[in-house]
């Protein structure tokens, strides 16, 4: 007679401990709901066979037998989701950066900007061309033109100085990585050495992904996993970050050992970083340039390079970088070169000395009647010589002498009292001579007349034709622009994130409606598992009592 009884003992045994097993899982999920990373776990659970034959006709079976533990993941969803946190993480490093740019040419608000100090600068000048003798009006003109080379030099500096503030958070930056691909590097280890003896590794897999997102915030990626369950990370330029348990670890420097000269300046007379990896000694580098891969990606560190711009190290000055700082300073400079050289050039009068052509005599005075020099009206601050071929010209030649490369941070009013400002011009027409009538103005007219001048603005990679006006009026513009740009690629990010992370939680994330639901399921389960037990022996008892 075939032992049914033992069967029917033997299922619900099986029964019961697949049950406590699977409500066991359903407590660790419903436990870390709220987790972040945490992958839900499902269990497979499989139907045990008797190999055997019951008498030869029935093979009922042994129960259930429980498989393996497993993460419930997609890899395409997880590789989009750390796509979109590496554009957000771009997004809103530009966006916040831009947005204090945007305070600087704001067009409303208590700030004095570049364009309302030169329309303000001009208002004065045409007040002057009208009273000349004024000394309040001339007054008011040294006030405003302070306010000029004042505010010309505060904006300029704001963009430096933001540009210093995102070189040095490079190196932050790159420790963050650094950090996050040596621990992708150790989770790898474990993982491969635990799955290799059968051992589940989920938690760390866990781990790793919530490493990985964190790093995609950082920089954009490959990640490619092995099949000894290790990952391998690369970088766009096909550089292996991570290779299974070995992680490179980048650097920040201001000496590569690729320059093969003096590299350019910053806005602010500095150095710009670069991230490297050194493939040779600290005592003898050798750098592989980095920068310019990373700043064309995704995460904050590329946020970072493309708002700082990146100095190709063959570059001879700091506009020939790329990036939107760089942009917005090169139109302030191209506006200070203009007024040292072509508005002094004005300032100081036509040339009037036939017997010395190859040198300009000034031709405009000052009340006292002194000459207007060559940085007459606009200067800046040098200690060394100005006017280098002693022409009486001020010239692009003039600045470039000096090795300066950023003017308007030293940009200063060429007077420094009222009674200076030259405002008339010489009415004797005998070269060599000079003749300066009382209320005479026609000095001060020429500078007015400079606002609706059109100019070939020019700085390396850099111009634009129009007026003062139109060339601050463009700057605002494409202030403007670059920051609802900004804006738009941070709401376009967002949006993206939250869809793919809904999309990765509606596979991967814990639902407590339908863990509640299982719960309910097992324990049923268990009960009468339970309760065949009970039947099982009240057989037995009853076989027993026949005997």
């Amino acid at each position: 007679m075939a032992n049914f009884s033992a069967k029917i003992l033997g299922n619900s045994v099986s029964s019961m401990t697949a049950q406590q097993a699977l409500l066991a899982n359903a407590s660790n999920n419903i436990a870390n709901v709220n987790t972040p990373g945490y992958t839900r776990r499902e269990i497979d659970v499989q139907t045990q066979f008797d190999p055997a034959a019951l008498n030869g006709l029935l093979r009922i079976g042994s129960g259930v037998q429980l498989g393996q533990i497993s993460r419930v993941t997609n890899s395409f969803l997880e590789a989009s989701l750390r796509g979109v946190i590496a554009n957000q993480g771009k997004a809103e490093v530009r966006n916040d950066y831009l947005a204090r740019m945007e305070n600087v040419f704001s067009l409303t608000g208590p700030q004095r900007t570049v364009g309302s100090a030169l329309n303000d600068f001009f208002s004065a000048i045409n007040q002057v061309s009208i009273n000349p003798s004024s000394l309040d009006l001339r007054l008011n003109v040294q006030q405003r033109g302070e306010d000029l080379v004042s505010t010309i030099r505060s904006t300029y500096n704001e963009i430096a100085n933001a540009q210093d503030e995102l070189d040095a958070r490079v190196p932050q930056e790159v420790e963050a990585i650094n950090s996050f691909t040596k621990e992708i590097a150790y989770l790898n280890g474990l993982i491969a050495s635990r799955e290799a003896i059968g051992v589940s590794a989920i938690d760390e897999r866990d781990q790793r992904d919530s490493v990985l997102a964190k790093l995609s915030q950082k920089i954009s990626f490959t990640a490619m996993e092995l099949q000894s369950g290790m990952v391998n990370v690369t970088l766009d330029n096909g550089f292996p970050l991570v290779s299974q348990e070995t992680a490179r670890k980048l650097s920040v420097t201001k000496d590569p050992s690729f320059a093969t000269g003096d590299l350019p300046n910053s806005l602010s007379d500095g150095i710009l970083s670069y991230v490297v990896y050194n493939y040779g000694t600290d005592a003898e580098p050798s750098h592989l340039d980095l920068t310019k891969t990373i700043k064309n990606g995704e995460g904050s560190l590329a946020g970072v390079l493309q708002i700082r711009g990146y100095a190709d190290p063959s570059n001879t000055s700091p506009y020939e970088a790329d990036g939107e700082l760089v942009t917005l300073a090169a139109r302030i400079e191209m506006l200070t070169r203009t007024l040292l050289t072509n508005v002094n050039q004005v300032y100081r009068g036509p040339d009037e000395d036939g017997t010395t052509p190859a040198s300009s005599e000034a031709s405009s005075a000052d009340l006292n009647g002194n000459l207007a020099g060559v940085f007459g009206l606009f200067d800046f601050e040098y200690a060394g010589v100005k006017d280098v071929n002693n022409d009486g010209v001020a010239s692009a030649s003039d600045l470039a002498a000096t090795g300066i490369t950023s003017f308007s941070r030293l940009l200063k009013l060429g007077f420094s009292s009222p009674e200076e400002f030259a405002a008339s011009r010489d009415s004797n027409p005998d070269p060599g001579a000079t003749s300066f009538q009382s209320g005479d103005a026609r000095n001060a007219q020429a500078i007015l007349d400079l606002r609706n001048t059109t100019y070939a603005f020019a700085l390396d990679n850099h111009s634009f034709n129009g007026t003062f006006d139109e060339l601050y009026n463009a700057t605002v513009s494409t202030m403007g622009s670059m920051k609802a740009s900004a804006q738009i690629e941070l709401d376009v990010a967002k949006s993206s994130y939250l869809t793919a992370s809904n999309k990765r939680d509606e596979i991967s994330g814990v639902n407590l409606d339908e863990e509640f639901a299982n719960v309910i399921k097992y324990q049923k389960a268990f009960q009468a598992s339970a309760r065949m037990i009970k039947t099982a022996k009240d057989l037995i008892d009853t076989i027993v009592s026949l005997i």
